[in-house]
């Protein structure tokens, strides 16, 4: 069976928030969740699932970028078939947390601006099928972010941030299985990331 693949715009509005709105709402999952459960850093897929949102939307992980590909993750997901799919392909976020040297508003958007402007690959692919990446930088330029503190999980730091990057943003797939693989290199070329989903749509 044929199956197409529909996918939401920039200038979309999915659920009655801009598509980079959303990419705020996957900044704030991402950044929440402890380093030893958080999907970001697993390599099976076993915590896909923690702290999705209630409905309609369905974040998929990345990984961080690194200077050499190493153990490429391979994750393993079921997906509710009611859900739209969101995932980064290779993105920035800057905060004077992590950023101290980046004093004010200006500096923390331009350097998440300048920073993709330095990508030089920017890949994703459904079934081997490649797939359209857009552009999309945050909405609001400037969004507030709660950190876990590095040295202690239970405490949070409050701070405000600003994110760009190339995103995918993938309408409800009929139910089947799909493999879905995503990836670039920014720094002209010294960091990359990749990753490789199999997915499965259940009822």
């Amino acid at each position: 069976m044929l199956v197409s693949f529909d996918f939401f715009n920039s200038f979309d509005k999915p659920y009655g928030q801009t598509f980079g709105s959303w990419t705020v709402k996957w900044w704030q999952w991402a950044m929440s969740i402890p380093s030893d459960m958080n999907p970001l850093n697993d390599q099976t897929g076993k915590n896909a699932g923690i702290k999705q949102p209630e409905k309609d939307v369905w974040f998929l992980a990345g990984t961080w970028a690194t200077e050499k590909l190493i153990n490429v993750p391979t994750r393993d997901v079921t997906i509710p078939s009611d859900r739209a799919i969101l995932f980064p392909v290779i993105n920035c976020e800057a905060n004077p947390i992590e950023y101290p040297h980046l004093k004010t508003d200006d500096e923390i958007i331009n350097h998440v601006i300048q920073d993709e402007n330095t990508i030089v690959l920017k890949e994703a692919f459904i079934n081997d099928t490649a797939i359209p990446i857009q552009r999309v930088p945050s909405d609001p330029s400037l969004f507030s972010l709660r950190l876990l503190d590095k040295n202690d999980n239970n405490k949070h730091i409050d701070t405000r941030a600003s994110a760009d990057g190339y995103w995918v943003f993938l309408k409800p797939l009929p139910k089947g299985e799909y493999n879905i693989k995503f990836g670039g290199k920014c720094e002209s070329g010294r960091l990359c990331t990749s990753v490789d989903y199999k997915i499965r749509i259940s009822k």
